[in-house]
């Protein structure tokens, strides 16, 4: 009986020790494969603070940017690491080029002002637009006209025939030898030259206008004869009476140019 009991004994203590063993052993294996992962969490991290020692030096870029430059060991890098360094380098290569558009945007913003300087200064001292000189010139023409005591058979409406006239030509003389007249010049053609010629006009004008309406269709035409379209009779006559008019004028406007008097 003794016999029997210990043998139960060892039937009910057996399992139990296998059972306890197996357990101790499972914990056990789960904290080898705990501390297993730890372990290797740490050597990748320590691996990744090697790198830009061991595989690349990391420089600063011309801009200020953290940059890996280019090294013979581009093949230990991990498909991870080469995708920063490609971004990295793309940073760099756009600060680059935005300091560039940055220094031509400066450059032109200098070249506009400039400019304006150079704009504010040709306004403050350059003489005055072709437009105002031309009507500028056309009034003096007619006061100095009304003056003159050969203008006393003229009425106000032929004086602006006159006047239109005379700055037509001032205008072709200028306009053909691209002159800036002094004013010294100026001041001789309009009070020496273009009143022959404007009284030679005054004359031509009786002769070929019918009409108070002519007359004024002359002066329009004299202003702008490319946009004036004169009758066939009116166009005619005064185109064969200006000739003698213009001739004398043009050659004396010319030999003006000789005197270097032109500016």
């Amino acid at each position: 009986m003794k016999l029997n009991k210990v043998g139960i004994l060892l039937l009910v203590l057996i399992p139990l020790l296998l059972i306890i063993g197996g357990t101790v052993s499972f914990f056990a294996y789960q904290k080898m494969q705990s501390q297993h992962q730890l372990n290797l969490a740490e050597l990748e991290k320590f691996g990744y603070e090697m790198v830009p020692t061991d595989v690349y030096t990391e420089t600063v870029g011309e801009l200020g940017a953290n940059q890996l430059p280019p090294t013979f060991g581009e093949k230990k890098l991990t498909p991870t690491e080469r995708v920063i360094r490609g971004l990295m380098q793309d940073k760099e290569n756009l600060l680059t080029e935005q300091q560039a558009l940055k220094d031509q945007i400066t450059a032109l913003q200098q070249q506009i002002a400039e400019l304006e300087d150079y704009k504010r200064l040709n306004q403050h001292f350059a003489p005055d637009t072709f437009a105002e000189e031309l009507a500028e010139t056309r009034s003096i023409l007619k006061s100095t006209l009304a003056r003159m005591p050969e203008s006393e058979p003229f009425d106000n409406t032929r004086l602006d025939v006159m006047a239109a006239a005379g700055t037509h030509e001032y205008r072709r003389f200028v306009s053909a030898n691209r002159l800036m007249l002094e004013r010294s010049h100026k001041a001789r053609i309009i009070e020496e030259l273009l009143p022959v010629y404007a009284f030679c006009v005054g004359n031509a004008v009786d002769l070929a206008a019918n009409s108070r309406s002519e007359e004024r269709l002359l002066t329009n035409w004299f202003n702008d004869p490319d946009n004036t379209r004169l009758p066939t009779a009116l166009a005619t006559d005064i185109n064969k009476l200006l000739p003698a008019c213009q001739r004398p004028l043009r050659e004396a406007l010319h030999a003006t140019l000789a005197t270097g008097t032109a500016g």
